[in-house]
């Protein structure tokens, strides 16, 4: 889960991280400070209160962008940019325990071997002027570089989902989707609804 401050406030958006890391199985999700536009202070807050989050649900903190803030927070991922910080020195940086991700918009792309996955977008619909790939891109960005982990990004909610990971996905990385009411319709579709 991405945070997306221009979707939702951070006092909505929190609570309905809230709800769906209390309804998903320990351990399975990813919440990872984003929002690039943010002021430092703004940003560093809304990590706080994420990391709090993430100790009590017992799920996973990461964040995006700034390896001084995953460091800060002791994340146990970083999402690098897609221009930025190379692979390399973030893992300089940050040790071999933190899971490295970086975007990614072709299945056939070079990768740096550092990275532990990848977020192949836009899955479903158009980006920023990018075609929508389909959910057969994932098999063949896992095909062409399996040491990588690949995630599904663009689009992706509870009607989708289900078929990234047939298609071959890791998992999912999502915005929007994160932010619904009901969070057991993602998390049914993703197997990790807990009983």
């Amino acid at each position: 889960m991405f945070t997306d401050t221009t979707r939702a406030v951070p006092r909505v958006m929190l609570d309905r991280y809230a709800r769906l890391a209390e309804r998903a199985t320990q351990g399975t999700v990813l919440f990872t400070l984003r929002d690039y536009l943010l002021p430092v202070r703004e940003r560093w807050a809304l990590g706080e209160r994420l990391a709090d989050l993430t100790m009590q649900s017992r799920q996973l903190l990461g964040v995006a962008e700034r390896a001084d803030l995953a460091r800060a927070f002791r994340c146990a991922a970083f999402h690098l940019p897609q221009h930025g910080i190379s692979a390399a020195d973030a893992r300089s940086y940050l040790g071999p325990e933190v899971l490295l991700s970086r975007g990614c918009h072709e299945p056939g792309a070079a990768l740096e071997a550092e990275l532990d996955a990848v977020l192949l977008s836009p899955i479903f619909g158009v980006r920023k002027g990018r075609a929508e790939l389909g959910v057969a891109a994932l098999g063949a960005a896992r095909a062409a570089h399996p040491a990588q982990a690949w995630f599904a990004l663009g689009a992706v909610d509870a009607e989708n989902a289900a078929a990234c990971l047939a298609a071959g996905a890791a998992g999912v990385a999502v915005i929007g989707a994160a932010l619904e009411a009901d969070p057991a319709p993602l998390l049914g579709a993703l197997g990790i609804l807990s009983r």
